[in-house]
């Protein structure tokens, strides 16, 4: 879809359905009907208009949001055909308007604080200066983005998306320090008493450790791979050998091995689970197969090895077993052994968030009050250090969820 003419074609193929599985679907509850309903009569302003009642990000979700799977995953029009194509028209729309900012309540004179400026942070920020509150916001990078310009690579999101996001965040009036890490560079007791409401948004900055015997084999975690304030390609070109197991099969996993196949790598994916049950997009685990990426789905990782001069990872073969409740458990094959040859073993099972930037205070979550709440009434947390599924989508929301109980805890 390229033209005006596309977008409205492709919008007149939504049925108008009355409960709208779609809407359901979608983590943010985006009212895609009234949306279709809108592009379809050439209403792209109007459409602009319905999409910003519930998100804050379009041309960041539109792009990367795991669509088959929830919105798009859930269209009538796949019990007839091909789905609508959701997420491309809520990017296409957003592309025609790429300076727009939303209408601004005037300033209620309340202070509102943002540590870290990724999708959570971002939609926090915004939602609260929508609502008249003068915004500031930390960020430990030298620019906004979090794992969008740190973790995503540039073949499957166009970092020039963020100057967009960055224009729409300083016409908004928000007001942004880059290069301070909350619980090093200042603490948040220090920073507590200037605000009325804070939300954190630091993400998952630390990779899960992985528990397997290495035995002189080198183990590398995808979260500081994949990291640009650690690594460029070139880097990982001279640090990794020819061949490459990478552990996992979220976006994640998937992305490192796409980046380290560009490098010349011969890249083997190991994952545990079936490929049907992996939390990566669709689309990316295709993309990674075109790429000559081999997965090995159903292999658990043991231990490595090194005989004869040859490095190898000791896989046992798995299935998947539901039980009569419909839980399902991983069960390793006895007897099934596989060895696959490798340079480097690389894992990316998973990200978990630092408690840094709680340092010299006694903030602690309180889940039994909201996903979002704290010890403190007027703090608040958001983004991957609450969100089970880790998605772009997910950390919007909780950004825009949490601005309404800032709304409602500030003194």
């Amino acid at each position: 879809m390229n033209t005006r003419e596309d977008f409205v074609a492709e919008a007149r193929r939504c049925l108008q359905c009355k409960n709208a599985p779609c809407v359901v679907a979608c983590p943010a509850h985006n009212p895609i009907p009234r949306f279709m309903k809108a592009v379809r009569e050439g209403g792209f302003a109007e459409a602009k208009t319905i999409w910003d009642e519930t998100s804050v990000l379009p041309e960041i979700c539109g792009r990367l949001c795991q669509n088959e799977t929830l919105c798009v995953g859930h269209c009538t029009m796949n019990k007839l055909g091909a789905p609508l194509k959701i997420g491309e028209l809520e990017a296409a729309v957003s592309d025609l308007f790429p300076l727009d900012i939303p209408s601004m309540s005037p300033p209620n004179g309340r202070r509102h604080l943002v540590i870290g400026l990724g999708p959570a942070g971002l939609s926090n920020a915004m939602e609260m200066a929508k609502m008249g509150y003068f915004v500031d916001a930390i960020d430990a990078n030298p620019d906004l983005g979090g794992a969008l310009i740190n973790l995503i690579p540039g073949f499957r999101f166009d970092h020039r998306i963020l100057e967009r996001i960055r224009h729409k965040v300083e016409a908004m009036g928000i007001r942004i320090q880059y290069g301070v890490e909350v619980g090093k560079t200042v603490l948040l007791s220090e920073l507590l008493p200037r605000y009325d409401s804070v939300f954190i948004a630091c993400g998952s900055d630390l990779p899960q450790e992985a528990e397997i015997e290495t035995h002189g084999v080198p183990l590398w975690y995808a979260h500081d791979l994949l990291d640009r304030q650690r690594y460029q390609p070139s880097d990982l070109k001279e640090m990794l050998g020819k061949a490459v197991a990478v552990v996992g099969l979220g976006n994640v996993a998937v992305d490192m091995a796409r980046v380290l196949v560009r490098l010349g790598k011969r890249v083997t994916i190991v994952y545990r689970r079936s490929v049907n049950e992996a939390p990566a997009g669709r689309h990316e685990i295709q993309a990674a197969r075109d790429e000559g990426i081999e997965i090995r789905e159903l292999r658990l990782p043991r231990s490595c090895s090194i005989a004869s001069g040859k490095r190898s990872l000791l896989c046992d073969r798995t299935a998947v077993v539901v039980a009569l409740d419909g839980t399902k458990t991983i069960e390793t094959v006895p007897g099934s052994g596989e060895r696959i040859e490798l340079d480097d073993l690389v894992y990316a099972t998973g990200q978990r968030s630092s408690d840094t930037v709680f340092n010299g205070t006694d903030l602690v979550l309180r889940p039994d009050l909201s996903p979002y709440s704290t010890s403190n009434p007027n703090v608040f947390v958001g983004g991957d250090r609450v969100n089970r599924h880790k998605r772009i989508v997910d950390a919007m929301v909780s950004g825009i969820e949490a601005a309404k109980l800032c709304q409602g805890g500030s003194r």
